[in-house]
């Protein structure tokens, strides 16, 4: 017995992996426990682990970003909480599906691959064809081959933050879901950097003025890269300094920040360095 233990003790200490099958796509890693999911992870990882299929036991697939997800219900137990995460899942974008209880062995990883069959399955893995009663090895094929398109973030709901006779100054989270003419007559206030793959999202929208974020200018000024290209299409556009206002905080970059970099169609507009961003995103406006 005491041999045992200390096996027990070792195991959960080294926190085991087998990757039992590999493609383009990624990986099939069995594990005795989801609490073994660590550095050696990826979001190409198909995750077979022998836990419980509940909310509170998906802190770390979600956090990878898991491919998919085989578990065990645990019994489903009390108010189904041993397949509560299926649904999680489910918003996450990640197929996952939950083994019946009597299936394969609790705590056995390589039991649950070779002879767990699935008892439920979300959205996501059900669109895959995977339902009751399929072995988990098919189903964890089926996760692997699916080439999973990342979830779609919210659309971009902008925030007025100042209107006057001319216009709007408007936040929005993010310019990567924003489409359409619905900013062109805005000053869009972001909170992501002014580089190409920050504000750059807002050169097809076309506003009436763009403010980010410098991030700190970085290497070569890629964090104001975008800023030039703003000129091409007569748009003012400026940073402000990271130090002056929250990244990611559209609304810190309107109230709080002040300008580091402006383009030449903002310059000409008496938009300066130093100035609050307040006061450049009405000049903008041409107030």
């Amino acid at each position: 017995m005491r041999a045992e233990v200390e096996r027990v003790i070792a195991m959960l200490k080294e926190r085991p992996q087998e990757v039992v099958a590999t493609s383009d796509a990624g990986r099939i890693v069995v594990m005795s426990s989801l609490t073994f999911i660590d550095w050696r992870n990826t979001s190409g990882d198909v995750i077979v682990g022998a836990s419980y299929c509940g909310a509170g036991a998906l802190g770390r697939v979600i956090a990878i970003n898991a491919r998919g997800l085989l578990a065990s219900e645990a019994g489903v137990g009390k108010d189904r909480a041993g397949i509560s995460g299926l649904p999680l899942l489910d918003q996450q974008g990640i197929p996952g599906a939950a083994a019946a209880t009597m299936s394969a062995r609790l705590g056995d990883g390589r039991s649950l691959y070779e002879d767990g069959l699935v008892a439920h399955a979300n959205e996501r893995a059900a669109a895959l064809g995977i339902v009751p009663d399929m072995p988990v090895r098919e189903a964890a094929r089926r996760m692997l081959a699916h080439r999973r398109e990342p979830p779609a973030g919210a659309p971009a709901s902008p925030e007025v933050l100042y209107a006057g006779q001319t216009g709007r100054v408007v936040s929005v989270s993010s310019l990567a879901g924003a489409a359409g003419d619905a900013l062109r007559a805005d000053v869009v206030c972001v909170g992501s950097h002014a580089g190409l793959t920050g504000a750059g999202y807002a050169l097809a929208l076309r506003p009436r003025g763009v403010i980010a974020n410098d991030g700190g200018f970085a290497k070569d000024d890629s964090g104001i890269s975008a800023l030039p290209l703003f000129d091409a299409l007569g748009v003012p556009a400026a940073a402000v300094g990271t130090m002056s206002a929250r990244l990611g905080d559209a609304r810190s970059t309107y109230e709080d920040g002040v300008v580091s970099a402006a383009n030449a169609t903002a310059r000409a507009l008496g938009i300066a360095v130093g100035m609050a961003a307040r006061e450049a995103a009405r000049r903008m406006l041409g107030e």
